[in-house]
């Protein structure tokens, strides 16, 4: 027996969790051998539920699946498999992968609220396109709201994201990611530690973001309420020894009290992107985006939005310039990629501002 399929075999054997699991891993050599009935000196008590394993047809139609689908397995003995997430004490044994990209060491995650507001997903964006365009990967987990707007920003800055998924690889959820699902699965990374058809369970969330904080050497959380799936992630984080940091927001705004209460609690506070460097990456410098040429009317308007969205009607107020004047800047600005049409006539600077 392969020992790519031993540990396929090993990842899916009800009765044993994770730790126990990695644990059998390393402690017995070749894994092949245990579901033969040898070797089981090294994991004593834990002998019946290998030998009872039968679904080996399972696995070779998987392997067929993911061979016809261009995805492909990781184990953890596998030299490719990353060395960070290696490193904890409850690693998946397999990691199911779709795209090119390398699992490189220089890896940040950025998670935050499903419901995030405007500003919280286009600060996410900015900052995953300029810590992307450095060298650093962006891991996050393909939700909608902040984890959208991280794997969109990275994209945009040479495509380094990992997605990690709480279903199999197979699966696309939610859906309305899908165009972003299947761009990461061709210039990016896609992973999952669940077999293919399995479903968006509520509980493997948790269990997702242990592979997230595990991928990374730092967490920063973005906009999250005290019931955010992405305090979970930093906690993990603050438990594997990662650098934990948080955006702060209002205290009037239930979307930033997660963040607020981990900055109290000693999460590093953020208020640039140089401090996300400075604390996890001291050695890579950022690019210089060059900047956009603005006539003076474009500068003026421009100076009126911020990264707060603001309403076209108040845009027109402050400018004491004709409406008709004023769209037509705002229009030329969109152009140019520097601010951003939100619902509702607002606008507000984008991440290339």
């Amino acid at each position: 027996m392969d020992e790519r399929t031993a540990c396929i075999a090993l990842s899916r054997i009800e009765g044993l969790n994770n730790f126990q699991k990695r644990e059998i891993a390393f402690a017995s050599g070749e894994i092949g051998p245990l579901f033969e009935g040898k070797r089981n000196h090294c994991i004593k008590g834990l002998t019946a539920p290998i030998l009872s394993f039968r679904d080996w047809k399972g696995i070779g139609d998987d392997l067929k699946a993911l061979e016809k689908m261009g995805a492909d397995v990781l184990t953890i003995k596998d030299e490719e498999y990353p060395q960070l997430l290696r490193e904890i004490p409850d690693a998946p044994v397999v990691l199911y992968r779709k795209g090119p990209l390398p699992l490189g060491a220089n890896t940040l995650a950025i998670v935050g609220s499903r419901k995030a507001s405007f500003e919280g997903m286009n600060l996410a964006e900015k900052i995953a396109e300029t810590l992307s365009a450095a060298g650093i990967t962006i891991v996050s987990g393909l939700a909608r709201g902040i984890d959208a707007a991280a794997h969109k920003g990275a994209l945009k800055g040479e495509g380094k994201t990992i997605g990690v998924l709480g279903c199999g690889i197979d699966i696309c959820y939610p859906a309305e990611n899908k165009r972003l699902f299947e761009r990461m699965g061709d210039e990016a990374a896609v992973l999952t530690e669940y077999m293919p058809g399995e479903k968006p369970l509520h509980f493997h969330f948790p269990e997702r973001n242990r592979i997230i904080a595990g991928l990374a050497r730092g967490v920063l959380v973005i906009e999250a309420s005290q019931r955010s799936g992405s305090l979970i992630t930093a906690r993990l984080g603050l438990e594997y020894g990662r650098e934990v940091m948080a955006v702060p927001g209002s205290v009037f705004n239930e979307e930033y009290r997660g963040a607020n209460m981990l900055i109290k609690e000693g999460a590093r506070l953020v208020d640039g992107i140089g401090d996300i460097v400075t604390t996890c990456f001291p050695g890579i410098a950022l690019v210089r985006k060059e900047n956009v040429e603005l006539d003076a009317n474009e500068k003026y308007i421009y100076g009126l939005v911020g990264f707060q969205k603001v309403h076209i009607d108040e845009v027109i107020e402050k400018s004491a310039m004709e409406a008709k004047q004023v769209m037509a800047v705002l229009t030329q600005l969109e152009m140019k990629e520097t601010i951003r049409q939100l619902p509702g006539g607002f606008y507000i600077k984008t991440a290339h501002s």
